[in-house]
């Protein structure tokens, strides 16, 4: 899949993991904690991000047996067996599903990082529905990883400010405006965001599409990529 933004599947409503993260990020949203204060904060956070991310591509590629840069169905279950993930087949055929962005049955590497901040995030939840945090924190082991993810939780909740679960036009182009003193250049770089990140064109952006373009801004690559797929902030 890579880079290719312009390319879409046709939404079919939120799905029950869609549901259950929206749910996740309400409860962020209301708890009023939030390490995020600023636009400009978020961009001097990139660097350190794009490093944790990174530092998982060994694992994705352990297991990309045939080499073609993406995770099938069963060498995904084979990862999370070393990553000691113990979810039923049921859940991570549903993770699988939800993180393939482009519904092309594999996982490339971006869509691996939101599969993986899926797993960390939802067993973080205080939702006693959710089977995630039902087995009290489902855990990566890998720290510096979950402790990006959790920024980007808090990233999102910036954006969010009407703690609905969703990002909205306004919320990105207002949100942005703050930090960018010509309101004009602020209103075209939000609405340009905004449009990257609304993978399913419906108007709101979820957590997922959130992340997976914002791998894009803090600089990860896949292997048909070029330094000209980056956003230019």
């Amino acid at each position: 899949m890579g880079a290719i933004l312009g390319k879409h599947t046709k939404s079919h409503g939120p799905s029950k993991l869609e549901r259950r993260m929206v749910n996740a990020m309400k409860e962020r949203g209301t708890h009023g904690k939030n390490s995020v204060r600023t636009f400009n904060s978020i961009i001097m956070m990139f660097p350190k991000i794009d490093k944790t991310f990174e530092a998982v591509r060994t694992t994705f590629e352990k297991f990309d047996k045939n080499g073609n840069g993406t995770l099938e169905l069963e060498e995904l279950k084979d990862c999370f067996k070393e990553l000691h993930i113990t979810l039923t087949d049921e859940e991570i055929k549903d993770l699988f599903s939800e993180s393939d962005m482009d519904a092309s049955s594999g996982i490339d590497f971006k869509e691996f990082i939101v599969l993986l901040s899926l797993v960390h995030l939802l067993s973080s939840s205080g939702d006693k529905s959710n089977p995630f945090s039902a087995r009290h924190g489902v855990k990566l082991g890998l720290t510096e990883l979950e402790e990006s993810f959790d920024k980007i939780a808090d990233t999102f909740v910036f954006f969010d400010k009407d703690c609905d679960g969703y990002v909205s036009k306004k919320e990105i182009v207002e949100a942005i405006g703050q930090s960018t003193p010509v309101a004009r250049n602020a209103s075209r770089i939000g609405l340009k965001r905004f449009e990257e990140m609304d993978w399913d064109k419906n108007g709101l952006i979820t957590f997922k599409e959130f992340l997976f373009v914002f791998t894009n801004w803090v600089g990860v690559e896949d292997d048909e990529e070029s330094d000209d797929s980056h956003a230019q902030w």
